[in-house]
């Protein structure tokens, strides 16, 4: 074997502890060889909510915006269910027997589930280019460029963004625990977490974890949605 080969295969072999190294670092995270990482982006399910999934969407919808006249901005994709953090669903899903979880799958609204929302003006928003039209609409912004407090939150409002996480069911399909957000600006916005209950065929409301409003998030007149 010449320098050069000799080189070659002392390079290969570099490469290869570097590798292997790798790999031990990886399962001593607690993560196997071609698995995401906790932070990875979700991937999005090719399937399509089910009536069911949009029947829940549906009854959490009209808690966060009271108002049948304003058109919501729903993001396209759902979120994650967060099950710890400040926002997380560990509290609603005590007592429950939950279908096991798939995470890092999310869904995506189409426009034929829209009507099965139950509401006459929903637009499907991309998230990120959302939120940049709420940081230029945020009404701490606007009420320093001149406009009245209720103006700036009715604007504020108009361009806000609504999140809808993914839903999880109980073995029987009778109990969901979905998380939802409105957000339209530092001092602006509102969600939680629920636990919702079939009754009757319908979706209702059983209990909420995690409540959250900001002090600027009700238009005059409003009340609390929590």
């Amino acid at each position: 074997m010449d320098r050069k080969d000799a080189g070659f295969a002392a390079g290969q072999r570099f490469v290869t502890m570097g590798v292997r190294l790798a790999v031990l670092v990886l399962a001593g995270m607690g993560l196997a060889v071609g698995q995401e990482p906790p932070n990875a982006k979700p991937k999005v399910s090719d399937r399509p909510l089910t009536a069911e999934q949009l029947a829940v969407y549906r009854a959490v919808l009209p808690r966060m915006m009271d108002d049948d006249k304003q058109t919501i901005n729903l993001a396209v994709e759902t979120v994650p269910l967060e099950t710890s953090g400040p926002t997380g669903a560990e509290d609603c899903e005590k007592g429950l027997d939950l279908e096991p979880a798939s995470p890092g799958v999310v869904h995506r609204f189409r426009k034929d589930d829209l009507p099965q929302l139950g509401r006459n003006k929903i637009g499907l928003v991309d998230a990120e280019k959302q939120r940049k039209e709420v940081a230029d609409n945020d009404p701490e912004k606007t009420i320093q460029r001149g406009l009245s407090i209720e103006d700036a939150v009715r604007n504020g409002f108009a361009h806000g963004l609504v999140t809808l996480s993914e839903i999880r069911f109980d073995k029987e399909h009778k109990f969901a625990v979905v998380s939802y957000s409105f957000f339209c600006g530092s001092l602006c916005g509102n969600g939680g977490t629920t636990v919702m209950e079939k009754r009757d065929g319908a979706w209702k409301r059983k209990s909420a974890c995690h409540n959250w409003i900001s002090r600027q998030a009700l238009p005059p007149g409003a009340s609390n949605p929590a």
